[in-house]
């Protein structure tokens, strides 16, 4: 007996140890339900999920109590699950906000690390019989769970969206979401939902497709599987959809501001990161909000001198001739002079791959080290 009982010991601790290097998002894809299915807003059944507001999301499953909550036949259509037998349902848009929208959060097995990269991912499909299909499809990262004043007050931006924002029309089969993520960390949180305004927000009216029965709801309602968050060390690749120049990886840079207190101006400097394509020192369209935001910050406050230094990834520093993180940092440097910073008061520095950001060799890894870092060495 207490030989079975230590087998089984080291069982449970190998499973655990399994489960801490993959999956951050438990029951991710709504399998795991504690009772029958019989009403609206029973997400709270597929524990550890919630929704984090009054308005609770669905949750469908073979083994409900009624045809409104089952798989594949339900209130919204006929839709077979992305993985396993189950899914989640939330409202993204609604006509005249005549519903709430309803989100879904989870707290994560384990919070993210501090500059590791994640790969981010969730699956989408359109529920059949929506009247609408919409953009802003977001998946939100935090210290904290959401918090609802800032939601209200549409000052929460999501890091994981579609590089376009399309509007998801596909009723038929499931489109994924991801990117990867590096973590400014501590995120423990993840919450799924639209968090723009519907000012803000673009929706298409969806013919109901020939053949289905029922009436359609008037508003753009979303299905979700598949739903993880994993550490790029232990993923092959990130990969869920290819920009204009075919590169499919989204590498974004994150800073978690709390609702109770603003960042300090140097830390929100420091924080901030300018990534780069492999052997290019141009800027790239979505790091221009970045730079926007450092050069005001250096405006208001003029005594900042502040070190610019660029890096390069071992790989490209191999292929490539010249000081490519040196013209980074001189390319940080001109843009910011550009939009009003001043030009006496920033120094550049290039260390090429002497400083790597992360020793991972992934695709993702040496994206992360292909960066521009800001250090304020001097207030006076």
């Amino acid at each position: 007996m207490k030989r079975l009982f230590s087998f089984i010991t080291l069982l449970s601790i190998a499973a655990g140890s399994a489960f801490a290097q993959g999956n951050l998002v438990q029951n991710g894809s709504f399998e795991s339900v504690s009772k029958k299915i019989k009403e609206q807003g029973s997400i709270v059944y597929a524990y550890p999920w919630n929704s984090g507001t009054e308005a609770k999301a669905d949750l469908f499953n073979p083994k409900s109590k009624g045809e409104d909550w089952g798989v594949p036949m339900n209130l919204y259509g006929d839709g077979a699950p992305k993985d396993g037998e189950g899914y989640a349902g939330i409202v993204m848009y609604s006509y005249k906000d005549a519903e709430p929208k309803t989100y879904l959060q989870i707290k994560l097995s384990s919070g993210l690390e501090e500059e590791k990269v994640y790969c981010v991912k969730m699956s989408v499909m359109l529920g059949l019989l929506s009247k609408y299909a919409c953009n802003n499809l977001g998946m939100y990262l935090s210290e904290k769970p959401m918090d609802i004043e800032a939601l209200q007050a549409g000052a929460i931006t999501p890091q994981i969206i579609h590089s376009q924002n399309k509007i998801f029309m596909e009723q038929f089969d499931w489109e994924d979401i991801c990117h990867t993520f590096i973590a400014n960390g501590n995120e423990k949180y993840l919450t799924i939902g639209n968090f723009a305004p519907s000012s803000e927000t673009q929706e298409e009216k969806i013919r109901k497709p020939k053949g289905i029965i029922g009436s359609q709801a008037r508003t753009g309602y979303y299905y979700i599987d598949d739903v993880s968050v994993m550490n790029m060390a232990g993923v092959e690749s990130c990969d869920c959809e290819v920009d204009a120049s075919g590169s499919s990886l989204q590498v974004k840079y994150s800073k978690e501001i709390s609702s109770e207190m603003e960042l300090d101006v140097t830390e929100d400097i420091e924080m901030t990161r300018i990534y780069f394509d492999e052997a290019s020192s141009v800027i790239k369209e979505d790091a221009k909000v970045d730079m926007q935001k450092v050069a005001t910050l250096l405006q208001q406050h003029p005594k900042y001198k502040v070190k610019i230094t660029g890096h390069t990834d071992p790989v490209e520093e191999v292929k490539v001739t010249g000081d490519v993180s040196l013209q980074r940092a001189q390319t940080v440097k001109d843009q910011l002079v550009k939009l009003g910073a001043y030009e006496n008061k920033l120094l550049i520095v290039g260390l090429q791959d002497f400083d790597p950001s992360t020793e991972d060799a992934s695709v993702a890894g040496q994206a992360q080290n292909r960066r521009v870092v800001f250090e304020v060495i001097s207030k006076e």
